[in-house]
């Protein structure tokens, strides 16, 4: 009897031990597989670059602007291209559509939405693209096109998603709330501020997510969805937070400032411009911080706020700047523009497009610049070396002159030293 009794408790701790390993493998597996589905290693994965919304490249662009090819929609372009790691162009059309491009400006595939589509995609590195659409969803898209997930809110989603570095999606929508989903699908938490959610959150390094809502604040918030802190402006905020490599976070208001915020929440300092700023900040390597206004003007702020310089165009900037790895600042104006600016603020060159600029343009690792406009194209915007109608090489072309004039040097010397055959008479 004590001989059965044994055996059984051997088979139950064995079948106990089994149980647990599987278990852990199961969570493992599972943990894993949250953990791949982090962001994209390509030049361009999501709104801003990365998860600080620096809007820096690490690529340059072209010298001088030739256009490589456009794409044309059914409809505006008002979202910011992305591009994954085998150089597919995303990028998103009002006419209801996220589009994806081969490098040559033809079409991929489309996935159709139920709205207009003004997010800008996120890509994940396993290949998935999120975007929102203003059917009040965030769509989950394979690379392939088709769609892996849908989850719905309550309102029209504006908002570019933002991927964490544990996998979370965060995107907020015009019910007011910031949603954090896992990858696939599910919902961890929810947010709800005082007015909709068009911003595109940003991620400290210490984890902390920074998003702006129209109640006029700029929200700090934990891993975990409660609120860290908020601070107030005096004006809707559509502009997306970049958060500098000292913590600072630089938010534009449509009370016509923008902000620097400490990292507990206190204002660092404010600079005015002429009206209101939608656009989403941009910080350069060297902490200057770009931002463009409803007046017209691009603005270079040295970190602690003191104004650097100016660049005028003859329209509003919408567009968030970006800034390329040799320190050129590309600005989209309502002008119809893509203006390059060398550092110091003057003008490098100007690419002209049919409608305004709206979205903020990207680098590829060629140096080509994507950028969409209210035309309903998006153009690939590469320099005269790349193009068929490109500029002379003048040292090859010298070259093959200088080869041809000693060839035909060493011919007349040989002619020359040729005995001369006398006529038999």
């Amino acid at each position: 009897m004590r001989k059965q009794f044994l055996n059984r408790l051997k088979s139950l701790i064995a079948l106990g031990v089994i149980l647990c390993l599987v278990l852990t493998l199961s969570a493992t597996f599972t943990l894993s597989s949250i953990s791949r589905a982090q962001l994209a290693d390509s030049p361009w994965p999501m709104f801003g670059q990365n998860r600080q919304h620096t809007g820096r490249s690490p690529y340059s662009g072209p010298d001088s602007p030739y256009l490589r090819w456009s794409f044309t929609t059914d409809d505006h372009v008002t979202s910011s291209p992305a591009i994954g790691t085998d150089g597919t162009i995303y990028v998103s059309s009002h006419d209801n559509n996220l589009y994806a491009l081969n490098h040559d400006g033809s079409q991929k595939w489309s996935f159709p939405t139920g709205g207009h589509v003004f997010s800008s995609p996120a890509i994940a590195d396993d290949g998935t693209i999120y975007v929102g659409s203003n059917d009040n969803n965030l769509y989950a898209v394979n690379a392939d096109g088709t769609e892996k997930w849908s989850f719905a809110t309550a309102g029209l989603v504006f908002s570019s998603p933002t991927i964490g570095t544990d996998g979370t999606i965060y995107v907020g929508s015009n019910d007011n709330n910031l949603y954090a989903l896992n990858p696939d699908g599910n919902m961890r938490w929810s947010f709800t501020t005082g007015g909709y959610v068009t911003s595109s959150a940003a991620i400290g390094t210490d984890g902390t997510i920074y998003v702006s809502s129209h109640d006029n604040r700029l929200y700090a918030l934990n891993s975990d969805g409660s609120q860290k802190w908020s601070f107030r402006t005096r004006g809707h905020v559509f502009s997306s937070p970049a958060i500098g490599t000292d913590g600072t976070i630089y938010i534009g208001s449509n009370d016509d400032d923008l902000y620097a915020v400490n990292s507990d929440g206190t204002e660092k300092w404010s600079f005015v411009t002429g009206d209101a700023i939608v656009s989403s900040p941009a910080i350069g390597s060297n902490g200057t911080i770009y931002v463009g206004s409803a007046d017209g003007s691009l603005y270079a702020l040295n970190p602690n706020g003191s104004q650097k310089w100016s660049f005028a165009t003859r329209g509003s900037i919408l567009s968030p700047p970006i800034i390329g790895s040799d320190g050129t600042i590309y600005v989209g104006s309502g002008d119809k523009d893509l203006y390059a600016l060398d550092p110091d603020g003057t003008e490098k060159w100007r690419f002209g497009t049919g409608g305004a600029i709206d979205a903020s343009c990207i680098i590829g690792t060629d140096g080509t610049i994507y950028v969409g406009s209210f035309d309903n194209k998006v153009y690939a915007i590469s320099g005269d070396a790349d193009s068929k109608e490109a500029k002379p090489n003048w040292l090859v072309i010298g070259g093959l002159i200088g080869a041809v004039a000693v060839a035909g040097l060493v011919i007349l010397f040989v002619r020359r030293r040729r005995p001369v055959r006398r006529r038999s008479r």
